[in-house]
């Protein structure tokens, strides 16, 4: 199973609908290979859950604590599992992060944020020593402080440069217990989650073939 985290500590940076929008892109692409697990105490991704009217991905209400016991039944069962956390202190998630296939950093394009992400989130994902991507979330194209906060992030790793756009259909999709995937399959914001979940997985697929070749030279 991979498992994909995507962790700010920072508030409102879109966590919860870049989670429930790639795991539904994973889940039309892999049916019954998808699970979502939300340990945030706001439950923003159970809230979302309970108002859909499918069933699919299936949702694990888990906390932190439980994970590592709880991980290997989940694993025997799903090929994704995408992970949604809390606007809280990343040392927490450290444990569950050194799980992680590729942790997923959502950054809303501020300096505040880019601030607050030196500070307290990127200390704690370069210590886990797992592989991780910024996303740039809820912004405006073709602005200045896009193209800096870019800049500023490219100097700490990879920029995904699918931009998860201020949209306003991304509100109501929340509400209505759904994704942009689901409302309007053909629409921009649609086709840019595919974009990012195509990124998402080639980022882990890359990790696994650097892996499976580490494995082959070390057999010759």
């Amino acid at each position: 199973m991979k498992t994909i985290v995507i962790l700010n500590s920072k508030g409102g940076v879109g966590k919860s609908n870049i989670t429930r929008h790639l795991a539904v892109a994973a889940e039309q692409e892999s049916p019954g290979m998808v699970v979502l697990c939300d340990t945030d105490p706001q439950s923003s991704l159970a809230d979302w859950w309970n108002a859909r009217t499918s069933e699919t991905p299936p949702l694990a209400v888990i906390g932190v604590a439980e994970f590592a016991d709880k991980q290997p039944v989940l694993a025997s069962r799903f090929q994704y599992l995408f992970f949604d956390t809390a606007a809280a202190d990343a040392k927490q998630y450290g444990d569950i992060l050194k799980s992680a296939d590729l942790i997923v950093i959502p950054v809303v394009p501020s300096p505040d944020d880019v601030r607050s992400l030196n500070r307290l989130t990127l200390p704690v994902v370069k210590e886990s020593g797992r592989p991780f991507i910024f996303v740039l979330s809820k912004a405006r194209l073709a602005t200045q402080l896009l193209v800096s906060t870019m800049a500023a992030l490219s100097e700490h790793g990879t920029v995904c440069q699918t931009i998860v756009q201020q949209r306003e259909g991304y509100a109501k999709a929340a509400f209505a217990g759904s994704t942009l995937l689901e409302d309007e399959p053909s629409g921009k914001g649609a086709e840019e989650i595919r974009e990012l979940w195509n990124f998402v997985k080639s980022r882990i697929d890359e990790k696994t073939i650097s892996a499976k070749k580490l494995k082959g030279m070390l057999h010759v």
